[in-house]
């Protein structure tokens, strides 16, 4: 029997000081320049550098691997126009220098038990309208709200960009979730997503949150983070593991990843997730690289979106089994 839908709960109409939220009704236009290609690996490189040495100390190197990996090349490639249940939004904020252009996806139906909007970031070298970014949101939105910000190619300066965003969703009247948050108890519960880059990340932004509010909020705290093509070996085959290790038990987990994803083999994840605290779960989508582009390019998108769908699932209902596969199995 499918879960019971509910409809939409107007947001609070008192608006919180210091803060500027703007809407705007034209589809945001993502930077698509040819010299962002040529530095992804670079500043995957000096991300990866400022990442172990604040979070990081203990990490390991890996044996070089044979697959060269492409990093974020598609998410500037391959971009997709704005879909139809998006509204544009400016997040003016003082934790960040610059506003921060945003992505807000209303759900076009919703589970009955209420949930926080899942705050999502693109990778290294690309954008809001990257295909990776767009199918998973559209797919997700299906049934929960997202909001995706648009973030720099620095690690420390995404993090801060989640740190706005979790403080504006939980006290703007403007995002619509104020008062929802309030008074269906849900401004306990953290929920972070991003894909390559963007899930490293909203690791850290969801560790800096747990630490600051330890003493606060105890047991009662629920955090989920929803992972996508997680960059586990970086550029120089250094294993991005620790922050993951550094997770507690109370955090749950949802890994995506495509099986021919050269920065985060299978058999490297599964050994990860074997030594860490946090509880996670693995989806696996056959064929997929690192973009999440699959042949026939054809399925990219179909695929994409159930990835969604499943997350959206894991989020409000759980999933049964540890691991599940999208796509079909080649012959």
């Amino acid at each position: 029997m499918p879960p019971k839908r509910r409809e939409t709960i107007p947001p609070d109409s008192v608006p919180e000081p210091k803060r500027r939220v703007t809407r705007s009704s034209t589809k945001a236009k993502a930077t698509n320049s040819q010299s962002q290609i040529n530095h992804v690996a670079e500043l995957d490189t000096e991300a990866s550098a400022s990442e172990l040495t604040s979070h990081a100390k203990g990490a390991t190197k890996r044996a070089p691997s044979s697959k060269t990996a492409k990093f974020d090349e598609n998410d500037i490639a391959n971009e997709s126009s704005t879909p139809s249940n998006v509204t544009t939004l400016t997040i003016t904020h003082v934790l960040v220098k610059k506003p921060i252009q945003c992505h807000q996806y209303t759900p076009t139906s919703f589970f009955s038990t209420p949930s926080p909007a899942l705050i999502f970031t693109h990778g290294a070298g690309g954008t809001l309208s990257a295909d990776a970014v767009v199918n998973f949101c559209t797919g997700f939105s299906s049934s929960l709200p997202v909001l995706a910000f648009q973030g720099s190619m620095n690690l420390k300066a995404r993090t801060k960009g989640f740190d706005a965003c979790i403080n504006e969703l939980y006290s703007s009247q403007e995002t619509g979730y104020k008062g929802k948050a309030k008074e269906e108890g849900i401004e306990k519960r953290l929920l972070l997503g991003g894909r390559s880059m963007g899930a490293r990340a909203a690791v850290i932004a969801a560790s800096d949150w747990l630490a600051e509010r330890n003493d606060d909020v105890g047991d009662e705290c629920s955090v989920q983070l929803v992972l996508i093509s997680y960059p586990l070996q970086g550029p120089k085959d250094d294993l991005r593991d620790q922050i993951l290790l550094d997770l507690p038990e109370t955090v749950n987990i949802l890994f995506i990843i495509g099986d021919r994803d050269a920065m985060c083999s299978l058999d490297l994840l599964n050994e990860t997730k074997s030594k860490m605290s946090a509880k996670s779960q693995l989806v696996v989508v056959r064929g997929a690289d690192h973009g999440m582009q699959v042949k026939p390019a054809s399925m990219t998108k179909e695929l994409g979106e159930e990835t969604g769908r499943v997350a959206a699932r894991w989020v409000e209902e759980g999933l049964e089994e540890d691991v599940i596969y999208i796509g079909e199995e080649e012959e």
